[in-house]
């Protein structure tokens, strides 16, 4: 067994070069398309002209963020076969159909349309709902960042042995600084650049991490005998060889592993997620018109992205066969336990280079993610309340009161990471991402295609998304006797979609004439 590796000297030289190297090549990016910038609206939106090449890349990279570039490593370590579902085992499915449905984001912003909620205010002419969904993406958000904080802050502790809070603040004062200085186009080139890290370290660490392990047959061996330990070291005798992992505890029925009606709802997540994700379906937002070749080519950049957190998942499998649990029971791996093995795997399998590159693409992902994250809850205050309230406000005015609202959406989720870190990332953030999924796939992604849509039935499912969220089983759902996430999620996603479609064919639509602008 190779023993568990310690950070030394010319690794933290390693990792510190290779992120400095990613933050020079990101601020240049950032400050070379600021001097583009020179309205409130460029600074969303940029010019309209973002290639295929750039948009694919940067869908990439704002997909893939903290869960899949890192914390699946930690799903299949903690929870072995069971843990693949919620690595994403059909995200190519939901990523490609993001593609399909995003691109008609070029549309609305020919018609007006600056951000996601103020799509949705054109799509049914409606203030309200601008509003009512830019306070949804705000909460859904924030739980969704406090992920890509642990993620950057435990490959750092892990690498560096930097304490896991100044890793968390170098985060957010980058996400700060060149979100502020780029704008829309910056932080679009810096992703397409990460998106193209991600996938190439990605691919490498899982294909290096195989062959350490001894290949596939004896990681499925190895699984055979290992059994379930929940971090912190409470054991069972449930082994990891099965793809559920039947626990009983009600505090455990909160992972979708438990049966197969938490693997069915991963599922239907995964399929709907990625156009479900705001900060995703705003990555269109300033592409121009590409042609057949063009589009197939960003279809090609998304399926080989759309492979990366399988191969990540393959780490931990590895992790696990070479290590056993000792990450659950060993104390000093608190409060990263499996989420350590990526770090790990690469520091031992791959050496200082690896390592580095790891350490740099982790931070890329965290940073990608929040960075799309932060400034869409920014100008959803800013253009989809303030603006929406009282359209008279000077640009200048909005541009800087924008800048200013990047400083609380940094802290608020870096706060929750410092005082509350979840145990298993991808575990917390697939809370978010199944909210995301079950409400934004249908008012935005459906709407746009879907003329008989109107304005009440994406309210209802709006509202009732954010009601149900709320009675997430680890949230208020276990005062209801709530426990099992499979019925939590079905309950979110099914119920949206089905008051979406039934309110909508049961109130009027947009008169024709006003529909026709959207669906010629």
């Amino acid at each position: 067994m190779s023993p568990i590796p310690e950070a030394t000297p010319e690794l933290v030289s390693g990792v510190i070069l290779a992120i400095v190297a990613f933050l020079s090549i990101s601020i240049f990016l950032g400050v070379f398309f600021r001097k583009k910038t020179k309205t409130f609206e460029q600074w969303l939106v940029g010019h309209g002209d973002i290639g295929p090449i750039v948009t694919g890349f940067a869908l990439i990279a704002s997909y893939l963020s903290g869960w899949a570039i890192f914390g699946n490593a930690g799903l299949s370590y903690t929870y072995g076969w069971s843990g693949s579902w919620l690595i994403g085992t059909i995200c190519i499915m939901g990523i490609t159909l993001c593609l399909v449905l995003g691109y008609r984001m070029r549309r609305y912003v020919k018609l007006g349309a600056r951000t996601v909620p103020e799509m949705l205010k054109v799509r049914f002419e409606s203030r309200g709902i601008q509003a009512l969904a830019g306070l949804t993406m705000i909460i859904l958000l924030i739980v969704y960042s406090v992920g890509q904080y642990k993620a950057m802050a435990t490959v750092w502790t892990i690498t560096t042995k930097t304490p896991f809070q100044w890793s968390l603040l170098a985060t957010a004062l980058l996400v700060l600084f060149y979100i502020a200085v780029g704008g829309y186009t910056g932080t679009q080139w810096v992703s397409c650049f990460q998106g193209i890290l991600l996938t190439a370290v990605g691919w490498t660490l899982g294909i290096v991490a195989l062959f350490w392990a001894g290949g596939p047959a004896t990681i499925v061996e190895s699984l055979k005998t290992q059994t379930y330990t929940a971090p912190g070291g409470d054991p069972s005798n449930i082994s990891l060889e099965g793809y559920v992992l039947p626990l009983s505890s009600p505090k455990y029925l909160a992972f979708p592993g438990v049966d197969w009606i938490g693997v069915t709802a991963t599922i239907f997540m995964f399929l709907l997620m990625a156009t479900g994700f705001p900060h995703n379906i705003a990555r269109f937002l300033g592409t121009r018109k590409v042609t057949k070749r063009e589009y197939w080519v960003m279809l090609l950049i998304v399926i080989v992205g759309g492979l990366t957190p399988l191969w990540i998942g393959v780490v931990g499998f590895a992790g696990r066969k070479v290590w056993g649990n000792v990450l659950m029971t060993d104390t000093q791996y608190a409060p990263m336990y499996g989420d350590a093995v990526g770090a790990l795997v690469s520091m031992s399998a791959g050496g200082t280079p690896l390592a580095s590159l790891f350490a740099a693409s982790v931070f890329a992902a965290s940073v990608a993610t929040l960075a799309g994250m932060v400034m869409i809850m920014a100008t959803n205050i800013t253009r989809d309340f303030i603006h929406n309230i009282k359209p008279t406000i000077p640009p200048k005015k909005l541009l800087w009161l924008t800048r200013l609202m990047l400083v609380p959406f940094i802290a608020i989720p870096l706060w929750w990471t410092l005082t509350s870190p979840p145990p298993v990332l991808s575990e917390l953030m697939a809370g978010s991402a199944v909210a995301q999924a079950g409400i934004f796939f249908f008012v935005v992604g459906v709407s746009m295609y879907w003329r008989r849509a109107t304005k009440w039935g994406a309210v209802a499912a709006l509202i009732y998304g954010l009601v149900i969220t709320i009675l997430h089983p680890k949230a208020y759902g276990k005062l209801l006797g709530l426990y099992h996430w499979g019925y939590w999620a079905l309950a979110l996603m099914i119920g949206s979609a089905t008051l979406y479609f039934l309110v909508s064919l049961a109130t009027t639509p947009l008169k024709e004439e006003k529909l026709e602008k959207m669906f010629f």
